[in-house]
């Protein structure tokens, strides 16, 4: 199995550190990791292609949708906490998650985060930027 590039990770966090009004576009260039934006409640406020590509769903289709969508039901309040935390603590590890595709094939990930309280109308609240790896 593949592992995140870290490195990557952080050269893309860094760009929307710098240009914040450029973080879709930062976003949509990067085509080996897939990144989605979410909300403080963990709604997808953001999805570039390759996560689309990644849980099978078309262009459009995640944004204003829980992230829960992806999420094993019986993780849901596992992860739910984890994001909430993340939110309020503006960190987490890098680690492996089981996923869940639109057609229900479930998958293992890894996946990084960053935060943001600047981006994608935001207003100061959180947003979390997540990293995912899929090697298929």
């Amino acid at each position: 199995m593949g592992r995140i590039n870290v490195l990557m990770t952080k050269k893309i966090k860094e760009a929307i550190e710098e240009e914040p009004t450029r973080a879709q576009e930062i976003i949509d260039a990067e085509v080996n990791l897939g990144i989605c934006v979410t909300d403080e409640k963990g709604d997808y406020t953001y999805v570039n292609q390759r996560y689309n590509e990644i849980y099978g769903y078309a262009e459009g289709e995640l944004e204003g949708q829980s992230f829960m969508l992806v999420v094993p039901p019986e993780n849901h309040a596992q992860l739910k906490t984890a994001h909430d935390m993340f939110i309020k603590n503006e960190y987490e590890i890098v680690r492996y998650w089981e996923v869940v595709k639109k057609g229900g094939e479930r998958i293992q990930v890894q996946a990084a985060a960053a935060f943001f309280n600047n981006i994608f109308g935001s207003n100061g609240k959180g947003r979390k930027v997540t990293f995912v790896y899929y090697d298929a």
